[in-house]
């Protein structure tokens, strides 16, 4: 009896469980359905113009076709939208066309976008180092401008008349005023119309941004690697009517990650007109020596400081470290520094490095002083500092004079002389006079052609009489920064002349 009891009790307990059980999921259910309700039509309300809620219906046709959920889009922060999927190899080429031939009006939807805040704010809202890199795609750019340079059209667009530099004039040229392209020498160089728009704001974006292009580009070469360099530009000036501005590169940024707020805005007299909107900027270390440049020669419209590798390798070619000029003559990329051709001989005056950047000024000042011709100056162990009347031209010749250093490091280790004038191997008249450089510095030395036969079999450099040693008192003449002197010794199977020519 007492087993029956307990059997039937357990019997009641567990149908009262099962029974509570189904009246919560009940219930549970009811609880979600509400509350998802609620989320949808709470989504597809909108606010009417006075302020009150309307409820809006979006109903699908009967007879459309189901659709397979599509993934969520991922968020690409405010005022921003995702794109849909696309390659060149789905793109339509009518879209492409549209854009090609109403690209005018497609230019003025470019146009930026504001974000009203209030009555009394209607600005746009940017901030230092804010784009594409964090997500921030502007809404206008539709697959059809994404994939602009992806098409023929649109690659036919871009470089039908859209320039890779930013710039505030509509050209330019190395060959300047008064001259042809057929002259030897070219000194000036020259520019097109302006193509900003009279306002000085505008201007000194555009400048602000190509000095940070222009520090990217220098960081690509190896130029500026380990926020080493930088790049001043200046504007303005008594033939434009109003105060010269100089723009100036910061201290210890990024080179290939600079943006134009970084840049600073300064006057002649390095007073600051418009700082950096990122905050915690330094000026540039090199912005006294940009000065010296700016003051002492007045056509310099912008300076450029690089730490070349062969820039720093030139200011070793000599061994004791003493000479106070590199020279370099008879190569093409001569007419490319500005004030000399083929057959001059450059002279790049080369000073001692100092511990810190400013204390370089007077050494600087005095070089360009005794080197006028030159459009440049070395600082040993460290780099160069080179100027044009406009950014054009001293970029051009930046990347000239570091071709011909280049040229003159690989030439020592051929065992050629940059600054030697080739016996042949290019015309000559023998009554022209070479030139001097233009400084009171010696000429440049010329190579031995005494008549007879060459050194073992090398045709490089004829020394005969330095190794005749007719006299017991005579001594081999080795050239001075040489290390070792390699004697002949009879029975060798190695021929003297594979050795000087090919192993030193």
């Amino acid at each position: 009896l007492f087993l029956c009891m307990s059997l039937r009790l357990l019997s009641s307990l567990l149908l009262l469980a099962l029974v509570i059980i189904v009246i919560e999921g009940t219930v549970a259910n009811r609880v979600t359905d509400t509350h998802k309700n609620f989320i949808r039509n709470k989504s597809s309300s909108t606010m009417s113009t006075n302020g009150s809620k309307k409820r809006v219906s979006i109903q699908a046709p009967a007879d459309a076709p189901t659709r397979s959920k599509a993934p969520p889009r991922r968020s690409m922060g405010p005022r921003q939208q995702s794109l849909p999927a696309f390659t060149p190899d789905n793109y339509s080429s009518d879209e492409d066309d549209k854009f090609f031939h109403d690209h005018e009006k497609n230019a003025a939807a470019l146009t930026t976008t504001t974000k009203k805040k209030g009555d009394d704010d209607n600005e746009e809202t940017t901030s230092p180092g804010s784009g594409w890199t964090n997500g921030q795609v502007p809404p206008q750019f539709t697959p059809t401008m994404t994939l602009h340079p992806y098409t023929r059209s649109g690659r036919l667009m871009l470089y039908s008349h859209h320039r890779r530099w930013i710039n505030f004039q509509s050209s330019w040229s190395r060959i300047g005023k008064g001259t042809t392209e057929l002259d030897a020498v070219h000194k000036e160089s020259s520019s097109g119309q302006s193509i900003m728009t009279g306002c000085l704001i505008d201007e000194a974006k555009t400048v602000r941004a190509l000095v940070a292009q222009l520090c990217e580009c220098f960081y690509k070469h190896g130029w500026a690697t380990g926020t080493g360099g930088g790049v001043s530009i200046r504007v303005g000036g008594p033939s434009e009517n109003r105060p010269y501005r100089i723009f100036v590169a910061p201290s210890g940024v990024q080179k290939e990650d600079m943006v134009g707020d970084d840049v600073f805005e300064l006057d002649m007299e390095r007073n600051v007109v418009a700082p950096p909107k990122t905050p915690m900027l330094r000026q540039s270390a090199c912005t006294p020596l940009w000065y010296v440049v700016y003051k002492r020669v007045p056509s310099a419209m912008c300076v450029i400081h690089t730490h070349s590798m062969y820039a720093q390798l030139a200011t070793l070619l000599d061994p004791t470290e003493k000479s106070d000029v590199i020279r370099i003559t008879h190569l093409e990329m001569l007419k490319g520094v500005g004030n000399h051709s083929y057959d001059s001989v450059l002279e790049v005056p080369i000073i001692d490095n100092r511990p810190t950047e400013d204390l370089l000024a007077e050494q600087l000042d005095a070089a360009i002083l005794k080197y006028p011709k030159c459009n440049a100056v070395l600082v040993r162990r460290h780099g160069i500092y080179a100027w044009g009347d406009s950014w054009e031209q001293a970029k051009a010749q930046c990347e000239s004079f570091d071709y011909l250093f280049e040229t003159a490091v690989k030439m020592k280790g051929m065992g050629l002389d940059s600054g030697v004038v080739p016996v042949s191997g290019t015309y000559r008249d023998e009554d022209v006079e070479m030139d001097d450089g233009g400084s009171n510095s010696p000429p440049a030395k010329r190579q031995k052609t005494e008549e007879g036969p060459a050194f073992n079999g090398s045709s490089a450099t004829n020394n005969d009489a330095d190794l005749e040693c007719s006299d017991k008192t005579d001594v081999p003449i080795v050239p001075r920064d040489s290390k070792v002197l390699l004697l002949d010794i009879e029975g060798t199977t190695t021929s003297i002349s594979f050795v000087k020519d090919v192993l030193f």
